[in-house]
Formats: structure tokens, C-alpha cells, sequence
């Protein structure tokens, strides 16, 4: 297991290599000019020169490319954003606090209400709970998450009042509305999931042995019959707490929070070329750690996989 948890370790620096070079020459083809836009249309042609120099924009694409790479793994350096000046590092961890509460609130509320309306669902099948469980989940499947935060907000923030518009406050009240929006999508996407691997284990033999053995219906359901339908389960909620720390774009964008999202979208605007690079990069590490911890996570919950990595 060790061994298992070192090479994919290892992994990770092919992943910052082949994230970095592709999104290091998509920004290097993008039409705009940094120099300029830092410095703005009326700034002269030679304070422009200046700066392109000053930045190292002057020099070759795989000059420029392997010195990013070196700065990185030798200083631990991601460079200044040419916007604010600012470290890159510090622009990131000053952002990611804002999105990891929207994405670990978000999160909670999906996997916790998926997972229990999706065994509801898969118990009570073929009557009108499961009916209704699988209507509303297509129901909030089609609701597009924008949509359902504006709605939130005219409801509870300024019809009733309970929450504020806001998300960027330092109250954890400030991201209720933004999670639940954002939780929709994923909240049917774990129903679906638990039920379908609920209902291909509650028909296995072993299910059927521990109810002959008098096991009461509850703990047939979550101690036998749920440990071994939730790897799927496992593996989604994992790929969505990934999607949920780089996608939270549009939910911050519309409870203006101010997250790692939103420093994206205002980097691209600006090609700030560094702080975008910074934080697809550190998205991207933290997306392969959490596929890691989901795996580790696998031989917690079936005694079968832990065998195979020990092997």
C-alpha cells in the first residue's frame, strides 16, 4: 500500500508537467499583449518594449517555459502577477479559503442527502417514494445552478431576509445559499448513483443469507448492503469535490465571492499568464491528491481492494 501511495505520488509531477505545458502554450497563442494590457493603450511603444523585457516575454516560448519550470521546482517560486504584483502563491491561498468552505459545504449537502434519497429510492423501489426521489432528481437536473441562486437570493436574502446576498462574508451563513446552489447537480448525480449500486446489491446472495439469519431490514441496509455499493459512490464524490474547487466559477460569480474561480476568470480577462497558470496548477495537484485519498479510502471500505494493493 505504501509502495502504491509513493508511485502515485510521483505521478504528480507528470501531471504539473503536462498541465503547465498545455496551458502555458494556450496562453501563449491567445491574442493580447500583457505589456500592454498592464500599462494600458495610451502607455508609449517604448515603455511597452520596457516591460515585455522587464516580464521576459521577449524571450523564446521554451525559454521562458523551463525557466517557469525551474523557478517553480528549485525556488518554489509561481512568479508575480503582473496585475498586482503580488506573489503568485499569496494571490492563490488568499482565494482558497473562500472556495474550499463553498466546496466542502456544497459537498456535504450533495453526498449526505444523495446517498440517503438514493437508498430511500433503491429500499422502497418501484413505489411512489422512488417515484418521486427519481422526479425530483430530473427536476434538479434541469435547473441550471445560476438560475437557482438568483432565485435563492430574491427569496431568502431579499424577501425574507434569513441570509445575506453575499457570499464574502466570514460567516459560514454567507454560504448556504451559494451551496445549496451548487449542490443540485451533484445532489442528483449521487441519487442515481447510490440507487443503482443499492439495487445491485440488495438482490446479491449474501444480502439474502443475512436476512435469513434474522439480521433486522436496518442493518441488512447500511451495514451490509451499503458498505458495498458506496465504492462507486466513493469515486464520484470524489471526482466532484475535484470539479467543485475549480468549478465554482459561476456560483461565485453570481453571490460574488471572492474565490480562486473568480481570480481565474479576472486573471484570463487580464492574461495575467502567471496566476492563471498558478491556479490551474494547484487545482490540478489538489484534484490528483483527493483521487489518491479516494483510492486509500477504497480499502477502508472493502476489505477486497486493500488486497490487490497489497499485492
Amino acid at each position: 500500500m505504501g509502495r502504491y501511495i509513493i508511485r502515485r505520488l510521483l505521478q504528480l509531477i507528470f501531471v504539473v508537467f503536462g498541465i503547465s505545458f498545455i496551458l502555458f502554450t494556450i496562453l501563449s497563442l491567445t491574442p493580447g499583449d500583457p505589456a500592454t494590457l498592464i500599462l494600458g493603450e495610451a502607455a508609449t511603444a517604448e515603455s511597452i518594449a520596457a516591460k515585455r523585457a522587464e516580464l521576459g516575454l521577449d524571450d523564446p516560448f521554451f525559454v521562458r517555459y523551463f525557466s517557469y519550470l525551474y523557478n517553480i521546482f528549485a525556488h518554489g517560486d509561481f512568479g508575480n502577477s503582473y496585475r498586482s504584483g503580488m506573489p503568485v502563491f499569496k494571490e492563490v491561498f488568499t482565494r482558497f479559503p473562500n472556495t474550499l468552505k463553498l466546496a466542502l459545504l456544497t459537498i456535504t449537502i450533495s453526498a449526505v442527502l444523495g446517498i440517503l434519497f438514493g437508498v430511500l429510492s433503491a429500499v422502497k423501489q418501484y413505489t411512489w417514494i422512488d417515484n418521486a426521489t427519481l422526479a425530483f432528481t430530473l427536476l434538479i437536473t434541469s435547473v441550471p445552478s445560476f438560475w437557482l441562486g438568483l432565485m435563492l437570493i430574491i427569496l431568502f436574502a431579499v424577501q425574507l431576509g434569513w441570509l445575506p446576498v453575499s457570499g464574502g462574508t466570514d460567516s459560514i451563513r454567507g454560504f448556504i445559499l451559494p451551496a445549496i446552489a451548487g449542490s443540485v447537480g451533484y445532489m442528483a448525480n449521487t441519487i442515481r448513483q447510490t440507487r443503482t449500486s443499492m439495487l445491485d446489491v440488495i438482490h446479491s446472495d449474501y444480502i439474502t443469507m443475512a436476512r435469513a439469519k434474522g439480521c433486522n431490514e436496518k442493518t441488512v441496509t447500511f451495514k451490509h448492503a451499503l458498505r458495498n455499493a458506496l465504492l462507486p459512490v466513493v469515486t464520484l464524490i470524489g471526482i466532484n469535490i475535484g470539479w467543485q474547487l475549480g468549478g465554482t466559477i459561476i456560483i461565485e460569480q453570481v453571490f460574488t465571492i471572492s474565490g480562486i474561480g473568480t481570480l481565474m476568470i479576472t486573471s484570463v480577462r487580464s492574461k495575467d499568464i502567471p496566476v492563471v497558470l498558478g491556479c490551474v496548477t494547484f487545482v490540478a495537484l489538489l484534484a490528483s491528491l483527493i483521487n489518491l485519498a479516494t483510492d486509500i479510502l477504497y480499502a477502508y471500505i472493502d476489505p477486497r481492494v486493500k488486497s490487490s494493493y497489497t499485492k
